[in-house]
């Protein structure tokens, strides 16, 4: 019988070969070496780069240079107000998708984390904060003090149910602001580290206040769920899906809330719970469904995707909740095996109904994340913990 240890070791074999199809040299705009989620991607991407970064510094500290490279290039392709498209091409800023996703606070807290250094951002600290606070300036609705996404497309679930369709700049996204809050959080820190005591304490501030307004107005108490709200007119939008996770995946939620969530949602068949994974919309959602989609959309709208699974496999981890967490990784392990013995490679989503490959074959991108995630469940620790 297999153990865990050697279960954990096969799974980084399998992988390893494909860490250096994400791996692309210094060209055009992007003046440092960066990542990418291969196949025929080219481009740096927001979420996918920062969560390569992630799995590749996870297992060597010194990989976390892609980590800081990935900051410096969307520093560098910034402008002074703070805009950053979340695409970066070798021939410059790509605007599909309108403001980068709030991840580049977090992502130079881990390069220097798993680097053991700091310092080098003394000289960016002045232009990562005003890339992070971008969105207060631009994208946010005043009267709730939380932020919206300018379209789905934006927030990286192209179409996510609680999303699409509504018009630009009126969604307060869950996952949006639980990124805010966990980046104000790791502003705080830097700051901390630099000696910018106002700054750390101002961040400090600042993300407790999105906190509670994160609790306050997207908690639906009768239903048991965090949702989307529509700022226009203060409607939730109530679509169970793996948008519902983030407040629990960044700690936001209290121990009550996440057990009611879980229990009601989470590990319900008819809901999000397959035996393949855990889906990204609820099966009795009358948008549910597994299509084979890349354009215009890549489809979130039911099938399994492995970055949302680990959303929610932390967030299990977080509320005690540690043999599902470990239920979910070894699913993940095994649909991804699976495809890369079969085909070579990877898939964006997998048919949460029957495990199939879908859509975007050769995709490596954040699916490396699952060559951590058994050993993060097994030892019940939170890799991404701030």
């Amino acid at each position: 019988m297999i153990t865990h240890q050697k279960y954990i070791e096969k799974i980084k074999s399998i992988f390893l070969p494909l860490k250096a199809r994400v791996k692309r040299r210094a060209q055009g705009a992007l003046i440092h070496d960066y990542l990418v989620p291969s196949g025929y991607y080219e481009e740096q991407w927001d979420w996918d780069g920062f969560f390569i970064g992630v799995a590749l510094s996870s297992d060597a500290s010194s990989e976390a240079i892609y980590l800081k490279n990935w900051v410096l290039n969307f520093i560098h392709n910034s402008r002074s107000d703070g805009y950053t498209p979340g695409c970066i091409t070798p021939k410059g800023r790509d605007e599909r998708l309108n403001q980068m996703k709030p991840f580049i606070a977090q992502g130079a807290y881990f390069a220097s984390y798993f680097l053991n250094d700091f310092t080098w951002l003394e000289k960016y600290y002045d232009k990562l904060k005003i890339i992070a606070l971008y969105r207060e300036n631009n994208l946010w609705s005043k009267k709730h003090d939380l932020g919206v996404w300018f379209n789905s497309m934006e927030s990286g679930a192209d179409n996510n149910a609680a999303a699409l369709n509504f018009p630009n700049k009126t969604v307060i996204g869950t996952d949006l602001n639980s990124f805010i809050y966990r980046e104000y959080e790791a502003l705080s820190i830097i700051a901390e580290k630099l000696g910018k005591q106002k700054d750390d304490i101002y961040f400090k501030k600042r993300s407790e206040e999105i906190k509670n307004n994160i609790n306050i107005l997207l908690w639906d108490n009768i239903d048991g769920a965090y949702y989307n709200m529509d700022s226009r007119n203060g409607d939730l939008i109530k679509r169970i899906s793996y948008n519902c996770i983030y407040p629990l995946w960044a700690g936001i939620a209290s121990k009550e809330r996440a057990k009611k969530f879980i229990e009601s949602y989470v590990l319900k068949p008819n809901k999000l719970w397959s035996k393949y994974g855990i889906r990204t919309l609820a099966k009795d959602d009358s948008d549910y469904n597994n299509n084979n989609i890349v354009k215009p959309y890549s489809n979130w709208q039911g099938p399994i995707w492995i970055i949302a699974n680990y959303f929610f496999v932390e967030a299990l981890l977080r509320y005690g909740y540690q043999n599902e967490a470990i239920t979910i990784a070894k699913r993940m392990a095994s649909l991804c095996i699976k495809d890369i013995k079969k085909s070579g490679g990877m898939h964006e989503n997998y048919d949460a109904e029957t495990g199939t490959p879908l859509a975007a074959p050769n995709f490596i991108s954040w699916n490396l994340l699952v060559g951590n995630m058994l050993e993060e469940t097994l030892e019940n620790e939170n890799a991404l913990a701030l």
